[in-house]
Formats: structure tokens, sequence, C-alpha cells
């Protein structure tokens, strides 16, 4: 295969264990057997990784690099080749889509290793594309292709979460509660990993230049960009989520203090009349009236006449 890859030219084959080792080793452009280029695919969480790892005769340190438990986005170089950490969402079934998966990379001129901790479509998908006889004729032009894949998809569900801010305005005009907490958690869990990204794609390009074509580092540069850009609008996002939060609170806020002052104004109206029926109410001899009949109607009276003085008073001192 000295110009493109078909599928006839690709040697795929998917090695498993009794309890699975949930890898895959492809072998294409195979002019003999030091020229090949490979590439192998380990789930890391299966046994045995490790040595499958040492006999592909990678160095200690780049081992542990691949298979450390607890990774963020970066790239750094490791003599003859490049190591890279990424993060793509989460589709797998019955999981949170913002509980990004992480994706360790190793390569070199003939050799790509990668290394998941959960099922990866973009991985996947790159390696139908492979098999099916796509133009990627190195290991690096399979890492790029990985690369944009997880960015598309990253891409795509940034632009989901935009459709939520837009539905979650819409019900904050309509006066409908709605729960700001759960995007923002979204939009930060999302950014959390993102950041770093596009910081780890500047550093792969600055790392790889003796290691990448023009028009590969033209590939990366496009992802890097596009990377920024998620990182920006995951910042409007999260500006927007809090804004539309603030906004909300400070309508219910101002729906709280309407009624708490409407109640106000009624106990101010009411307070005369209280005060008139707590007095005559009192069980003591010398109560005025108790023996004149038209008693009831004087203070009845009077209590509507302080009343209505008091709501006069408020009115024109425009209390509401």
């Amino acid at each position: 295969m000295s110009e493109h890859a078909t599928a006839s030219d690709v040697e795929s084959s998917v090695h498993s264990s009794g309890s699975g080792s949930g890898l895959f080793f492809m072998r294409w452009d195979e002019k003999d057997q030091d020229s090949a280029n490979t590439w192998l695919h380990v789930d890391m969480n299966a046994e045995g990784v490790v040595h499958a790892l040492e006999e592909e005769g990678l160095p200690p340190h780049v081992v542990r690099y691949l298979t450390r438990a607890e990774t963020r986005p970066a790239a750094r170089a490791f003599g003859s080749g490049l190591g890279l950490i990424l993060r793509g969402i989460n589709f797998n079934e019955a999981q949170d889509p913002v509980d990004m998966v992480s994706l360790r990379c190793y390569v070199e001129s003939r050799r790509l290793v990668t290394v998941r901790s959960r099922w990866l479509a973009s991985v996947q998908e790159t390696r139908r594309q492979l098999e099916e006889g796509a133009d990627l004729r190195t290991p690096v032009d399979v890492l790029l292709t990985i690369v944009e894949k997880l960015t598309a998809k990253i891409s795509s569900h940034i632009d989901g979460l935009d459709l939520q801010l837009e539905a979650s305005e819409a019900a904050t005009q309509q006066q409908e509660d709605e729960d700001f907490g759960v995007l923002r958690n979204q939009i930060a869990a999302v950014y959390r990993f993102i950041a770093p990204q596009r910081k780890a794609l500047t550093m792969l390009a600055q790392i790889g230049q003796a290691h990448f074509t023009e028009d590969q580092l033209e590939q990366l540069a496009e992802c890097e960009d596009l990377t920024q850009r998620h990182v920006e609008d995951l910042e409007l996002h999260r500006e927007r989520a809090t804004s539309l939060q603030q906004a909300r609170l400070n309508a219910m806020q101002a729906e709280q203090n309407r009624r708490a002052y409407a109640l106000s104004v009624v106990a101010g109206l009411f307070l005369p009349a209280t005060f008139v029926t707590g007095l005559f109410g009192m069980n003591v001899a010398g109560l005025p009236g108790t023996e004149d009949a038209s008693a009831f109607v004087i203070v009845l009276a009077g209590m509507v006449l302080v009343s209505g003085s008091v709501y006069a008073v408020l009115k024109l001192k425009r209390w509401f």
C-alpha cells in the first residue's frame, strides 16, 4: 500500500484472553515486517495490559504514562515518540456524557498505541475507516483523525448545552421553575477538561514539529482552533447560566417582596380596627357603651373611618 490504504491491505486482528483483554491490533502499509505501520489499542481495565504494552517494546516510563489511574489532558515528548492524553464525551449507555472518557496515546513514526478506560466511539470509527481503506498513511494520520472526531463530538455536545440554555431562558421569561445548578455543573464538568485539552494540543504542535508534516500540522491547528472556540463557548455558557440563575433568583426575591409588602399594607389598614376591638374586648367593668344599643354601630363606623383615613394617607404617599 504505497499510496492509499485499501481494505485488503489492512491486517486487523482482535486478541482476547479468558478475561477479555479488550485490545485490537492493526497492521497496514506492510512492505516488510519492519516497515509496517501498527496500531495497538488496549483497554486499561483488562488484565495483563501492562504486560501487553511491555511486549510491544515500550519503555517502562511510557507504560507508566499510558496506564496511570488519574489523568488530565496533556502532551509530552518521549525521545522518538510523543505522548498525548485526551478526553472525549462519554456516549456509553446509562452513563453521564459529561463524565468524560480518558484516552492515552503514544505515537512514533511507525507505531501508534492507544489506551482507553471506557469504550470510545471516536476510536472505533477511526478503526472502521482504516479497515475500509481511508487514506490514513501513517500512525500520526490515525492519531489526528481520532483527535478530529473527539473534537467534533465535543462540538455537538456543546451545541446541545446551548440549546438547553435557550430553553432555560424561555422558561425564565415565562416564570417557570428551572434548575440552573444542574446546567452549570454540566458546563463546569466539560470545561474542566476542555481548557487543558486546548493547551495539550498546542503543546503537541510545538513538540511535534519534527514528527508532523505541514499538512498534519495544519490539521492539528484546526483542531486546536476549534478547541479554543469550545473553551470560549463554555465560558460564555457559564456566564449565561450564572446570569439566568441570578435573574431567576432576583425575580423570586422581587415576588416575595411584593407579597410581603401587600401583607404589610393589609395589616396596616386593619391595625386601628385591631386596636379598637382589642380595647373594647376587655372583660372588665366600666366599658362605655355596654348598655347603649347604638354603641356597636358607632364603634364600627369609627373603625371604618380610621381605616379609610389610613388608606388615604398611604395612597397619598404612594406606598402602593
